[in-house]
């Protein structure tokens, strides 16, 4: 994944200088966790003994029930498959270096951490019979907080590595959620935990909304506007008011009768009353 060369982000802040960001400390983790784990597996493959790694370190229900509560975070130095590791480190490089350098370091990894647990959590109750590894609830938070931040972003995604297929990032957000919800439904794999990536997701969405970030939401302009109108009639005087907003509804009475009104055309009476009655009052 990496934004098209069509568009330029003039705003997005560089990491600060002499200093390792975030996402290159959480890559280099991952990545040693993963070199870690080639290697044992290697020397405890000698000894049958290679099942001993994923007992320790996996997130599972019988684990947990045992009281092996580290587990929520162990999980994430393993990883099933070469690809799971690779696809997880190129999407959080190329999401974290937009994402941290916009909501700041410390933002970023609550992100990251705040998935990890709650994605570890979710699997384990939803698929409690099933081992869970990698940092795909992790990732999946920082791909969603790059949605919300940048949804209109346009972003090529390499298709099985081969086909550039070119998108805004709004859209890979939702197509990365419908797919772990499909993986879910038919826990295939489950090792990835899917369960635990839509539960880091949402988070994610609701998280970086909080922070002041992303398109408003349909309600959120609505309450905006509602307030923005009843400022601008508070600050209107009480001519002002008759003319702009009684006038008509007067027309309306006559022309449909008082029955036609709205809640809301009422309570603008109710409001220019009012206004009278203060004016009055202050005369």
């Amino acid at each position: 994944m990496r934004p098209s060369r069509r568009q330029t982000q003039p705003f997005v802040r560089r990491w600060a200088a002499g200093r390792p960001s975030a996402t290159a400390l959480l890559v280099a983790l991952s990545v040693g966790g993963y070199v870690a784990q080639v290697l044992l597996e290697y020397v405890l493959a000698e000894h049958d003994q290679i099942a001993l790694l994923w007992r320790w370190l996996a997130l599972d229900g019988a684990g947990i029930a045992a009281g092996e509560y580290w587990k929520f975070l162990s999980f994430t130095l393993l990883h099933f498959h070469p690809l799971q590791i690779i696809a997880n480190m190129l999407l959080l490089y190329f999401a974290g270096r937009e994402v941290e350098p916009i909501v700041g370091a410390r933002n970023f990894l609550i992100i990251y951490g705040v998935g990890t647990l709650l994605g570890g959590g979710v699997s384990w109750l939803a698929l409690p019979a099933f081992p869970v590894v990698g940092t795909c609830a992790a990732v999946t938070a920082v791909i969603v907080a790059f949605a919300t931040i940048l949804p209109e972003l346009e972003v090529t995604v390499n298709v099985f590595y081969v086909l550039p297929l070119r998108l805004r990032a709004k859209w890979l957000a939702l197509a990365l959620l419908a797919m772990s919800g499909v993986m879910w439904a038919t826990r295939t794999p489950p090792q990835i935990g899917a369960p635990g990536m839509v539960a880091a997701g949402i988070f994610s969405w609701f998280f970086v909304k909080q922070l002041g970030f992303g398109n408003p939401l349909a309600i959120q302009r609505f309450i905006f506007n509602r307030r923005q109108r009843a400022a601008r009639l508070d600050r209107m005087s009480p001519e002002q008011f008759i003319t702009a907003e009684i006038d008509p509804i007067l027309e309306k009475i006559s022309r449909d009768g008082l029955h036609s009104l709205t809640r809301a055309e009422r309570k603008i009476l109710a409001q220019g009353r009012e206004k009278i009655a203060s004016r009055t009052g202050a005369k």
